[in-house]
């Protein structure tokens, strides 16, 4: 049966899509200029933002004017670009807040770490695609993580170490969509759940035991951090019980492969590992933010301040909000980063519990129309680019939303469309531009 194209703009543009990206404008907008309001430099960044948005819809148009098959035909000049760019950052970026991440430019500030999620996107596709026939290999989840490893580890040279976990569950959905085994993905959310949990465990036990009796649990832990005999003992023991496991398994005819309890201990190991080298790196802010998550009430004043504000803030909007340019812990200053990383607060203090889900709506309205963008793709490297950018919106939106409430740790994620940041404005758009112009290519026809 042929398939009915639409003639004419209608059936070149998702309209549901456009509502929800230009609603989520709107309410960024209105937002950022209550949150900002009290700001001595208030009406720098009010022309900053509207420059951004200027810059961002040309982005947009650009993304849905070029076709997206052409970024696959020249994965590996983006990759070599977003590298030179990520490299060059480093040696003569500007220093803001103790990253260097920026290009100061005559009239702009660029964030060179922000386009790499995005061409990353692009490069692991069109790899991606290439392998379509090698998909259950382990090797192509191996290879995977070597294209992204190096911006990665640029990125956290700056260091941004934000940015650098975002890529994960992007590469993760990647895989996933594109047909990877499940238990390789499995093994690689195993590894990265135990390698982010670790320096929370360490945190925790320095919080609640800062003397632990020795012998103890917590004691035990706190040795296994210092790279010792624990960390060898947890290593050797984790291997035991795995051999027990798989004896038993043999004992009881259960039909287990034998690599499943050899994976078990590696993925452990190489966790621990990674997780202990993090927590050794970690900066004194981000190990203040990890206080703030595993134990708020030891310094309320102190790590935990932005989120218990934030919390106080989106708790007193009630169900209507207390009214645009009116909430009290934004107004007054109580509530740090209120336009850029907790602006998520201010929409549930002056828009209350409708705003702040009518904004989650708009977020899940968009999500929901770039998998189905993906669907209909034309060819299996638009169906993968779509599937990278939905991870990526839905990854900042569950860590933006969660850390403002306090249910998952501080990070410097900004939440798209919404946050103050022209970078992150500009190159947002350019993604969103790019799944117009999936759709409006989705027939060979167009």
């Amino acid at each position: 049966m042929p398939v009915k194209v639409e003639a004419g703009i209608k059936g070149r543009v998702d309209w549901a899509f456009i509502l929800a990206a230009g609603g989520l404008l709107a309410m960024g907008a209105i937002a950022m200029l209550s949150a900002a309001s009290p700001l001595p430099y208030y009406a720098q960044i009010v022309q900053r933002h509207f420059a951004a948005l200027s810059v961002g819809i040309v982005a947009f148009l650009f993304g849905l004017g070029f076709n997206y098959q052409v970024f696959e035909d020249q994965a590996k000049a983006i990759y070599a670009l977003s590298i030179a760019a990520l490299t060059a950052v480093l040696i003569v970026g500007s220093v803001h807040k103790g990253h260097r991440s920026w290009f100061d430019l005559p009239f702009i500030s660029f964030q060179p770490a922000e386009l790499a999620r995005i061409t990353i996107v692009l490069v692991v596709a069109a790899f991606l695609d290439s392998r379509a026939r090698k998909m259950r290999d382990f090797s192509t989840v191996l290879l995977t993580l070597a294209i992204a490893s190096p911006v990665m580890a640029l990125i956290l040279k700056q260091p941004d170490f934000s940015t650098t976990i975002s890529f994960l569950p992007i590469l993760l959905g990647m895989l996933f969509c594109a047909g990877a085994d499940i238990p390789h993905l499995l093994a690689l959310v195993g590894y990265g759940l135990v390698t982010g949990l670790m320096p929370l465990l360490f945190v925790y036990c320095q919080v609640r035991y800062p003397q632990p009796v020795s012998g103890s649990l917590p004691y035990f832990i706190l040795q296994t951090s210092r790279m010792g005999v624990a960390t060898v003992v947890v290593l050797v023991v984790a291997a035991l019980l795995c051999a027990f496991a798989w004896r038993m398994s043999i004992s009881l005819r259960m039909q287990a492969r034998a690599v499943y309890f050899i994976a078990v201990p590696v993925i452990l190991a190489a966790g621990l590992v990674s997780g202990i080298l993090i927590n050794r790196q970690l900066k004194s802010y981000q190990r203040n933010r990890f206080v703030a998550y595993v134990a708020p009430q030891a310094d309320i004043q102190g790590a935990a301040y932005h989120v218990h504000q934030s919390q106080i803030a989106i708790g007193s909007g009630g169900l209507l909000g207390k009214g645009l340019f009116s909430g009290t812990q934004g107004q007054l200053g109580f509530l740090p980063e209120r336009h850029t990383d907790f602006i998520y607060a201010v929409v549930g203090e002056e828009m209350g519990f409708l705003g702040a889900m009518g904004l989650l709506g708009l977020y899940m309205l968009l999500i929901w129309r770039i998998v189905a963008v993906g669907r209909v793709a034309r060819d299996r490297y638009g169906f993968l680019v779509c599937s990278g950018l939905a991870a990526m919106f839905g990854f900042e939106l569950v860590l933006n939303v969660g850390m403002c409430l306090g249910l998952l740790p501080v990070a410097g994620i900004p939440l798209p469309l919404i946050s103050y940041g022209g970078s992150s404005l500009v190159i947002t758009l350019w993604s969103l531009g790019i799944v117009a112009n999936i759709y409006s290519r989705r027939y060979a026809l167009l």
